[in-house]
């Protein structure tokens, strides 16, 4: 028993803080779980395993913070703190970086829609093919000219920042037939818009000709302005 205790103290060497007796190991595991508790603050609770990773913490720490219940698995190399809301919009976007938050789940993180979406509204650029959390989202694709105008970073009510189209954009995009939105979203969304100060015509004009629906924002302008 000596001899064990002899070598765990060559190998785990005894820090004496306070008056209390902290072996080498024990310390190392201390600050490795503040650091975590820091690096999940700044990123507001919400880490991805290639976050983890670039910090050097294994995939052995990360199970043990698991079962510790210092991280919660949120989704496949997606971790989160087990004291804070699950942000599903951040998630899927660490996820699928790729997708821009369009339509209904646009509409509702600009506070034109009441309705929590059941799916998030993710618009790829065409030809991309991803299998990935098919349940949870609806995927829409546009060409790359389209795909890449008028996004804009927006926060979700949980405070992370993630990235959408912009409000003048998706009010346009909102009209397209193809795109099956309730008419009554549509009505609300749009009473909403309109009483903004900060709303823009002419750049829900423009989008209106991108997207083909100019004669109808011009319908909704004429009956609610």
């Amino acid at each position: 028993m000596v001899f064990i205790y002899l070598i765990l103290s060559i190998f785990y060497p005894i820090i004496v803080d306070d008056g209390v007796k902290y072996r080498q190991k024990d310390v190392t595991e201390m600050a490795d779980k503040s650091e975590l508790e820091n690096l999940l603050k700044q990123n507001n609770y919400v880490l991805s395993r290639k976050q983890l990773t670039k910090k050097n913490y294994s995939g052995q720490q990360i199970k043990s913070y698991i079962r510790d219940n210092m991280l919660i698995l949120i989704d496949k190399g997606i971790y989160g703190s087990p004291n804070h809301l699950e942000d599903a919009f951040y998630t899927i976007q660490l996820r699928l970086k790729k997708g821009i938050i369009s339509l209904n789940s646009a509409l509702y993180l600009f506070g034109l829609s009441d309705r929590v979406p059941d799916k998030i509204d993710l618009t790829f650029p065409r030809g991309y093919k991803n299998s990935k959390l098919k349940e949870q989202i609806v995927s829409h694709q546009q060409v790359p000219q389209m795909y890449n105008l008028g996004i804009e970073i927006v926060k979700t009510p949980t405070g992370n920042n993630v990235r959408v189209y912009s409000i003048d954009r998706t009010m346009a995009e909102i009209l397209r037939p193809q795109n099956h939105i309730d008419p009554e979203i549509i009505n609300k969304a749009y009473k909403q818009y309109l009483k903004q100060p900060n709303k823009n015509i002419s750049k829900l004009l423009y989008f209106a000709r991108k997207f083909k629906t100019v004669k109808k924002v011009q319908e909704y302008l004429e009956i609610l302005l």
